[in-house]
């Protein structure tokens, strides 16, 4: 099985000659305790000599310290020292290094996806590095071949490395959960609501149907009962009339008309009678020539001429 090249460099240390011979002496201390696998140790000299100036350019301290907590497997404080590196030295050849060791970190701790991101900075720096280029081709080898069984206990071992990592990450889970489960009571109560919202509309729809079907229902009968009444009207004015017709018949029946029997006879009357009617007539004329006298303000008199 192929490994990768794991590349740590010891940088030298190189002190401002006004800073005090302690910083100096404590970081060559380190490194020979380093090279002599006292890792522990080395860290210490490593932590003293930073704490003596922070102001004096110890860049290389920080380097070899991120290397020693590596060698002890404390990856997680081994990333923290390296991106701190990476992220405020302006020294490229020290960014190159600690990116290529950021990835070595993150390749003992499985994490393939971003090794494969720190070799790729390394060489955005520094193309010349072989052991990087290696690495990296080795690394998506391992990420290609890895099945998601593996990927998923990788993730829990790194969530065991560390602790606090894993206790926050619980800590954002169950926040995230306790928001959607929020987010999931508070649509079902909307959906409650607009569920009862439309019920009480439905209730009341119904409640104005049968209020109307109620008043429909009593204006059919009004009508209903009205046609009724005239109706019946109608069948007693029949029977009245067809009363009166039966009276008529009957009173017909009982007095029928009598049929003329032959020609009108001829009347005839006296020279007395005759002369009583030519009288009364003459009187009757002498009354209207009164009338039309009294009435001679209003125009001339009208002559009647006799008709007999």
């Amino acid at each position: 099985m192929r490994i990768f090249i794991f590349s740590v460099v010891i940088l030298l240390i190189h002190l401002n000659p006004l800073s005090a011979q302690t910083e100096r002496a404590l970081a060559r201390e380190g490194n020979k305790l380093y090279k002599r696998n006292s890792f522990t140790e080395a860290e210490l000299r490593y932590k003293r000599s930073l704490r003596k100036n922070e102001d004096a350019n110890l860049e290389a301290v920080a380097y070899n310290l991120g290397n020693a907590l590596t060698q002890q497997k404390r990856y997680d404080e081994a990333v923290e020292q390296f991106n701190e590196i990476v992220n405020t030295n302006p020294n490229k050849a020290t960014r190159a290094k600690a990116f290529h060791n950021l990835g070595n970190v993150y390749m003992e701790q499985k994490n393939y996806e971003d090794a494969l991101e720190m070799y790729k900075e390394t060489l955005r720096i520094n193309p010349q590095d072989d052991d990087a280029r290696y690495n990296l081709a080795y690394a998506k080898e391992l990420l290609k071949n890895e099945s998601e069984e593996q990927k998923e206990e990788r993730q829990e071992e790194s969530q065991c490395d560390n602790p606090k990592e894993s206790d926050e990450q619980k800590d954002q889970e169950k926040k995230e959960q306790e928001k959607k489960d929020q987010e999931k009571k508070d649509q079902e109560e909307k959906e409650k609501q607009e569920q009862k919202d439309q019920e009480q509309k439905d209730q009341e729809k119904k409640d104005q149907e049968q209020k109307d079907d109620q008043e429909k229902s009593e204006e059919e009968k009004e009508q209903e009962k009205k046609e009724q009444e005239e109706k019946e009207g109608e069948e007693e004015l029949t029977e009245e009339q067809k009363k009166e017709q039966e009276a008529k018949r009957d009173s017909m029946n009982a007095n029928p008309p009598q049929k003329p029997q032959g020609p009108p006879k001829e009347v005839q009357l006296s020279k007395e009678e005759i002369m009583r009617l030519l009288e009364a007539m003459k009187n009757e004329e002498a009354k209207v020539q009164e009338k039309l006298h009294n009435k001679k303000n209003r125009g001339q008199s009208i002559n009647i001429d006799k008709d007999w």
